[in-house]
This record gives structure tokens, C-alpha cells and sequence, in this order.
């Protein structure tokens, strides 16, 4: 199917492939003129609607990377990665070289194309060594005054063993040496606070680039501090997106409710949305209380459990007004899983609400079976090594990532399949704290054998 920009457009998040759209590519200079041509999808890269869209695509024959601009700010954005692939150029950094670029037949959009690489992928699961492969990269933008302003994984691609910075719209110029350490910073920021311990040997990669000048005035202590401020400040941006309409969360506002939900799962939720307690006097009580019930329930198909967050008086919802255990609830599993930490995450949320004054909150998560770990150690002694050793796994990552849990009784670790997972994240604040290990050995109080053997275990891991 042919699109133009403002097709394009319409098309939005349901966007597939294969598409096309014609466009003008500029000629390279002297006497060559541009060409009318067809950029042809087949495969999306990154879709932002009404602003770019981008991927592999064939033109006239040969297999290229493609981006189209369109939208209210199609120019700028255009402008902003044309710049960078010229700056970029300047450096020694691995990149893939600029093609060609354009407009949209329509004049409505503008189009960039560079060279394909195939088989390439982000960095979001790499290795400690493909990560010191990208700080080296960096390394050669910084030693040319260059800093990537979004230095995500996935900004930073392999290929053929080969690590390559794409994404040039980032791209600015700095000769601040403490700014460059700061996006050093950033990039780590990127992992799960579980591979810190990893920041030396990559900080190692990227001063033997830059050479002894840098190695000098840097300093390991420097960039793991630049990486912490990096990461609270991702972690808050993810959180402010998770209330708002994007590419990942749907949003439905209105003065008697607030919906937030999970785009996966929006299908299954327009039901629940408009009509939560039916579909909750159709579940299976799992707990009924003055403050929250919790049922599970089959909602079009799948397996949910739904807490509901009651009010109780007046007085109560005034309370609420301050603290918001529903939301608080939504971006504390959301916090959990953008920080790699193993959760039940969220996958809807609905506020009632009377203009400004909140009513009651329901929060909607996956359905993680039925065996809690006191429940499968208790049946499955056999199992304890196993299970053991990832629940100590579990806490030591809520501690690497300066998390307190709250509440970490053995029935909030559920066990699916060979996974433990941690779940009622309503109490979780920042903070690390002797507390949540004294709470989890306060399960085993009656079992001393039991509970000296985690104690062992804990102290083994640090906790």
C-alpha cells in the first residue's frame, strides 16, 4: 500500500509493513539531477506517529535504512538529522554512511536514507564487552567534541562485531570534559542497576580510547556518580510517562474517572473500564477488606487479579487526596519492572474521581499463579536451592537500585514456573534499609534451621 505524509499520519501505532511512499532525492551536487522514486518497507524500525517513522526499506533495487519526517515538525527534525550525520562524519565513530535524502512527493515530508546494516541489533541485551565496544564509540564522538544528548542502548547498534552509533539528531557539540563524562554517565544508566559492579571495566574501555589526558582527570568514582544521577532521572521520566497517552500507555480522562493501561492490553480493558465492579463480581475473591479487596478474574480471555482500593468515609477520602495508593501502586510496579527487578507489572489502572477528589482505585495485574514461596517451599522442599537463590537474587536487586520494599512477607514472592516473582509494591519507597531483610527472616521465626540458612544466605549476598 502507498501512503502519503498525511496518510501516514492517520495510519498512526497501526502502521505495518510492507508500505510505501514516493519521494524526491536530491541530487549530489555538479550536474546531477534529483530522481523521483519509492521507498518500500519492509520492516519498521521505530514508529512515532505524526512525527517519524523508520526502517529497511528497498529503493530502486538496493536494500537501504530509511527515515520519513512528517508532521507539524517534520522540517526540524529533518534539519536536526541531517546536521548530525554531518558532524558524525567529522569523527572516527563506526556509522552507516548517508545515502541520499529528500523530500516526500507530497512536499509534505522530508526523507533521509543511509547504508543498510543487516542482521544489526541494539544494545538493550548486550554483554559487558558490547557495551565497552559502545563506550569506545563514544569515546571517539567525545574526542571530536561530539556528545549523543539520548545515548540509549538502542542508539548504538552491532553488526558483523562491529558496534555503530545511529540516531544523529542527538548530536551537539561540547568541549566540556565533565559534560562528556555525564554522557558516559547516561549510557550506563541505560543497564539494570545489577551490572554496576561492571562499570569499572567499561569505564577502563572508554579512558584507554581517549588515551592518558583522560584517563588523568577522569574518574571511576565520577562516573558511577554521573550514572546514579542518569538513572533517577530515566526512572522519573518513565514514571511521568506511564500517566499520560504515548506510544506505550493509552489514557482516557474524563471528570468522573482517569483510565491508564497498558497499549498490549487495551482491547481487553475498554470492558473494564466502563464497568469494573461487574467484571469484578465475576471473579474469585482472594481478599475481601475495609481498606483493599483483591479478586482474580478472566477478563476476554486472560487471567487478571484486580485490587480494589477502597474508601471508607469522608474523612478517608480527603486522605486519599494526599496519598493515592492506586497510583501510587501503578508507577511503583512500573518503577520495579523499568529497573529489571522481577514483578507482577501492571497493566491497567482506573481512578474514580469527582473533579479533583479521588475515589476509588482499581489497579489490574497479571494473574502469576496461586503458589506463593512459603506455600511451594513448604510442598516442594526439594526445590529450596533453586528458589532460594533467586529470591536472595530478587532482594539483592531491589538493594543495588536504593529500593525499599515495605512488606516483603513470604506470601509477596510468588513463584511461576522457575520464576520468583515480587508483587503488592503499594509500600515501596527509595531508600535502602535493614528492614526488608529483617521482615523477610521474620517469616521463619517458628523454623530457626530455616531461618539461619537464609540468614547465611543474606549475608552471603550482602543483604
Amino acid at each position: 500500500m502507498k501512503f502519503t505524509t498525511k496518510e501516514l499520519g492517520r495510519a498512526g501505532l497501526d502502521l505495518t509493513v510492507p508500505f510505501q511512499v514516493d519521494v524526491y532525492l536530491d541530487g549530489s551536487g555538479g550536474d546531477k539531477e534529483g530522481i523521483d522514486t519509492t521507498v518500500n518497507f519492509t520492516s519498521i524500525a521505530r514508529n512515532f506517529p505524526n512525527r517519524r517513522v523508520s526502517g529497511i526499506a528497498e529503493v530502486d533495487g538496493g536494500t537501504v535504512f530509511a527515515k520519513i519526517f512528517y508532521g507539524r515538525q517534520a522540517r526540524r527534525y529533518w534539519q536536526r538529522e541531517f546536521r548530525g550525520a554531518g558532524l558524525i562524519a567529522t569523527s572516527e565513530a563506526p556509522s552507516p554512511n548517508l545515502i541520499g535524502q529528500g523530500t516526500t512527493a507530497d512536499g509534505a515530508g522530508y526523507v533521509v536514507l543511509y547504508q543498510a546494516l543487516v542482521d544489526a541489533a541494539g544494545l538493550s541485551d548486550g554483554s559487558h564487552v558490547e557495551i565497552s565496544a559502545a563506550a569506545r564509540c563514544l569515546a571517539r564522538l567525545h574526542d571530536t567534541d561530539l556528545i549523543q544528548t539520548d545515548p540509549h542502548l538502542n542508539n548504538f547498534i552491532r553488526c558483523k562485531g562491529v558496534v555503530y552509533a545511529v540516531d544523529f539528531d542527538g548530536l551537539k557539540r561540547t568541549e566540556v570534559l565533565q559534560q562528556q563524562f555525564k554522557n558516559l554517565g547516561a549510557l550506563l544508566a541505560q543497564r539494570a542497576p545489577e551490572y554496576d559492579n561492571e562499570i569499572e571495566e567499561i569505564w577502563r574501555a572508554y579512558a584507554d580510547q581517549r588515551g592518558e589526558s583522560v584517563q588523568q582527570m577522569g574518574s571511576l568514582e565520577v562516573i558511577k556518580t554521573h550514572t546514579l544521577h542518569a538513572r533517577r532521572e530515566r526512572v522519573r521520566r518513565y514514571i511521568r510517562k506511564t500517566q499520560r497517552e504515548c506510544t506505550e500507555f493509552v489514557q482516557r480522562k474524563r471528570f468522573a474517572r482517569n483510565f491508564l493501561c497498558d497499549r498490549t492490553h487495551w482491547s481487553r480493558m475498554q470492558r473494564f473500564m466502563v464497568a469494573p465492579e461487574e467484571v469484578m463480581r465475576a471473579g474469585v475473591p482472594l481478599k475481601l477488606g475495609n481498606s483493599a479487596s483483591v479478586v482474580r478474574v478472566r477478563i476476554e480471555g486472560e487471567m487478571y487479579v484486580v485490587k480494589r482500593y477502597n474508601i471508607k468515609n469522608f474523612g478517608h477520602r480527603l486522605r486519599r487526596w494526599f496519598k493515592r495508593r492506586g497510583r501510587n501502586a501503578w508507577c511503583n510496579g512500573h518503577r520495579l519492572a523499568f529497573l529489571g527487578i522481577e514483578t507482577a507489572k501492571p497493566v491497567a489502572l482506573l481512578e474514580k474521581r469527582w473533579g479533583w477528589f479521588p475515589g476509588v482505585a482499581y489497579l489490574v495485574m497479571p494473574e502469576c499463579g496461586e503458589e506463593d514461596l512459603g506455600y511451594t517451599l513448604a510442598h516442594h522442599p526439594d526445590r529450596f536451592d533453586e528458589l532460594s537463590g533467586k529470591t536472595i537474587a530478587l532482594m539483592r536487586k531491589l538493594k543495588n537500585a536504593g529500593l525499599r520494599h515495605g512488606d516483603l512477607k513470604v506470601t509477596n514472592f510468588m513463584v511461576q514456573g522457575d520464576a520468583v516473582l515480587i508483587i503488592d509494591y503499594d509500600a515501596l519507597s527509595e531508600g535502602g534499609s535493614d528492614s526488608d531483610a529483617e521482615r523477610f527472616l521474620a517469616n521463619w521465626e517458628e523454623e530457626t534451621e530455616i531461618q539461619a540458612n537464609w540468614q547465611q544466605m543474606m549475608a552471603d549476598a550482602g543483604l
